[in-house]
């Protein structure tokens, strides 16, 4: 599959007309139809209703529709950014993160970074922290936001605080009320785990520590991609979830959060780069990051 049959695809998906999709690209009509037939050929499926007046896409259509758009608009944004590069009108940082760094850290952060250095193009990839030491490693980042770490000897690793971890159940559970939840309790409740190699956050090897430590085997319910469709799933009653204490800071329809009990498990809060970075954009942000870790109060 090559680039020219996904601009050639939207255009007859937007326009639903051969005919004028043809124009728009400065080609016969002809070798258009050829090159969608080709390409539903190569996926195995059908992506037009060829018989219907007007056209229109199947379901798998507009499904592919919807994704290759997005993915020539990701394209498009990667040329225009590569290029502004370039041509020296801007740096450029590349930021990889787990998607809790998003409740306490990273928003402060960029809106410092930003002030201070508006003519940097910030970079911000949501990923797993296995992916972020590989992108590190392959300069596609510059930092990484991880937890609970990663480790590789080319690679810096420094902690910027500790977060405690809370319950989310759903807002009716008996125990949406309580102060706090002791691990131990949780024994015979159902879980929803999340992450590994599943998800971004944190790792479930991770959870499953904090679970084990506390004397409980975790009864899993269902698991999931994300944190933020786990908690989804607590919402929907599915079962309970252990996370980072600062996803309580958004309010969430359905769903409460209780402080885990002492002795409270954390998580730490890391950033990673590489051991021989030396880009002025990345030594600011870091003493950005780090400055701002230091000021932040007491865990609320």
């Amino acid at each position: 599959m090559e680039l020219r049959h996904l601009r050639y695809f939207l255009a007859v998906a937007e326009e639903l007309n051969f005919s004028r999709a043809a124009l728009r690209l400065h080609i016969a009509q002809p070798p258009l139809s050829q090159q969608i037939r080709q390409l539903e050929e190569e996926l195995g499926l059908q992506l037009l209703e060829r018989g219907s007046r007007p056209l229109r896409l199947t379901e798998a259509g507009q499904f592919f529709k919807t994704e290759a758009a997005t993915l020539i608009a990701q394209l498009e944004q990667a040329v225009a950014g590569a290029r502004r590069i370039g041509r020296g009108e801007v740096g450029w940082i590349g930021i990889g993160y787990v998607g809790s760094a998003m409740n306490l850290l990273l928003p402060p952060v960029l809106r410092r970074f930003h002030t201070e250095h508006p003519g940097v193009e910030v970079l911000l990839y949501e990923m797993l922290p296995f992916e972020q030491q590989a992108a590190l490693l392959d300069r596609r980042v510059h930092v990484g936001f991880v937890r609970p770490g990663i480790d590789h000897a080319d690679l810096t690793e420094e902690s910027l605080y500790e977060e405690p971890m809370s319950i989310a159940l759903p807002s009716d559970h008996r125990w949406a009320g309580r102060c706090e939840i002791a691990i131990a309790e949780l024994a015979d409740e159902p879980v929803v785990l999340y992450g590994g190699g599943m998800a971004r956050g944190i790792d479930n090897s991770f959870l499953l520590s904090v679970f084990r430590a506390g004397g409980v085997e975790p009864k899993v319910a269902v698991q999931s991609q994300y944190a933020e469709s786990a908690l989804g799933l607590v919402a929907a009653g599915m079962g309970l979830a252990l996370t980072a204490a600062g996803f309580g800071r958004v309010p969430r329809a359905g769903v409460s959060f209780v402080p885990a009990a002492a002795p409270s498990p954390s998580i730490p809060m890391k950033i990673a780069y590489r051991a021989t970075e030396r880009s002025p954009v990345v030594l600011a942000f870091l003493n950005i990051t780090r400055e701002i870790a230091a000021g932040l109060p007491p865990w609320l």
